[in-house]
């Protein structure tokens, strides 16, 4: 038996373009974390003179990313809080030391921007089991005969290692089928996989989601689809700060025949001599803002999010309702993958599984329901039960007997605008 299936032509065609992708992963991550900062060049034509560089090199430090603003808010939406079932004393306590909240922020994250979560159950001691994330450039292996059904997985990550620090590669394939993990250490190039594996890992099994994959078995991600809008942005932002600075003050123009030594306040000027004031920026900051509405509506973000004029209306409405749902999307998926996670981790301890279950943070949607169960009530188009129902699972600790006591006690004694003030839709 080979050691390894995938010197095929398939295989090969698939790893390609796997450098290229590692750069476009790289850069999205830097976006997502404010740590990019374009090359010379990179975005703008390169400064041909030494003060045009010595400005790039200022403006670079200012312009920021809106990537990490972007990520914390899909993530801190998606994930709001971390449950689990199951009546297992010993399970709870040692998944409590597991700290699923921020293990599922970080799937989200990895999630959001490689577009693809993914971890596995691993013993670093031969004892005691522990939760890992897959971290890097992880691509799939697809079936030839069905491209929905996922054999493997290809995970290449960068390391720096010698004196002076030298780039190479550790890449793992995973194989889905066989349960093992062939790691190779030291590459030169992530698919350089012609020799033996340096090891091999038995009995590992990852669990992923992948937000989208190309025909290849690439992943996709929001943060890569939207990568050209993000350095489109950058663009303006660069260009816009650069502009800004050269008219930040009045130029002065002289005439052919002006006899000046130095300019200041009661110095005399001879001949021609004016102020040339800067011009309108209002065109390049008006671009800058459709580009800003643009990225807020390819994420699916709130309206008004990004400091760009917010929508009103249906708009609003519109536009809140689809950041929910992507939010909603986000948890379900992080949901069942800490759900298989700890089933191969209550399994390695002797456990029974048990479901695990993310749930969106409900800050902003329940802020939205009280408005529209307030104005549908103010309006007589909701009965005082049913809006007093609406709002019950927003309120834990308000159980079935005290509401049901409260209504008994209001119904027929309360007007609908009373409720209306009390629920912060009306005047007071």
């Amino acid at each position: 038996m080979p050691v390894l299936d995938i010197p095929t032509e398939i295989a090969r065609l698939q790893l390609g373009a796997v450098g290229q992708r590692m750069k476009e992963l790289e850069t999205a991550w830097d976006i997502a974390l404010g740590l990019y900062r374009p090359a010379q060049g990179e975005l703008t034509p390169p400064p041909a003179s030494p003060a045009g560089q010595e400005a790039f090199a200022r403006i670079v430090q200012r312009v920021g990313s809106y990537g990490p603003r972007v990520l914390a808010t899909l993530v801190n939406a998606a994930v709001g809080d971390v449950n689990w079932g199951g009546d297992s004393r010993r399970l709870d306590r040692v998944l409590s030391f597991q700290d699923l909240h921020a293990l599922a922020r970080g799937l989200a994250e990895d999630y959001v921007v490689s577009g693809v979560a993914a971890g596995y159950v691993y013993s670093p001691d031969g004892v005691t089991p522990r939760i890992g994330r897959i971290r890097g450039y992880v691509q799939a292996y697809l079936d030839p005969e069905d491209s929905d059904r996922v054999t493997g997985l290809y995970q290449a990550v960068q390391v720096m290692r010698g004196s002076p620090p030298r780039t190479g590669y550790q890449v793992r394939v995973w194989d889905l089928e066989e349960r093992v993990a062939r790691v190779w250490e030291r590459l030169q190039s992530p698919t350089e996989l012609a020799r033996a594996p340096d090891r091999v890992v038995e009995g590992v099994v990852p669990r992923f989601r992948f937000y989208a994959l190309h025909e290849s078995g690439a992943p996709l991600s929001l943060f890569l689809q939207n990568l050209p809008m993000f350095l489109d942005l950058y663009t303006s932002d660069l260009y816009l700060a650069r502009v800004e600075e050269l008219s930040a003050y009045p130029i002065p123009v002289f005439g052919p025949e002006t006899e000046v030594q130095r300019i200041g306040p009661g110095l005399p000027i001879r001949g021609e001599f004016r102020w040339e004031r800067p011009g309108d920026l209002e065109e390049l900051r008006r671009q800058r803002r459709e580009k800003l509405e643009r990225l807020r509506d390819a994420f699916a973000l709130p309206g008004g999010f990004l400091g760009n004029d917010s929508p009103s209306g249906e708009a609003l409405r519109e536009a809140n309702v689809r950041f929910y749902q992507q939010a909603q999307a986000i948890a379900r998926a992080i949901s069942g993958l800490l759900t298989e996670l700890v089933a191969d981790y209550a399994r390695a301890l002797g456990e029974e599984p048990v479901p695990v279950t993310v749930s969106p943070a409900n800050a902003g949607r329940m802020a939205e329901v009280a408005q529209t169960v307030a104005f549908l009530y103010e309006k007589g188009l909701l009965p005082l039960r049913v809006a007093a129902r609406e709002l019950q699972p927003f309120f834990p600790t308000w159980s079935d007997e005290e509401l049901e006591e409260w209504l008994q006690r209001q119904e027929g004694l309360v007007t609908p605008e009373q409720v209306a003030r009390l629920l912060g839709g009306g005047e007071g």
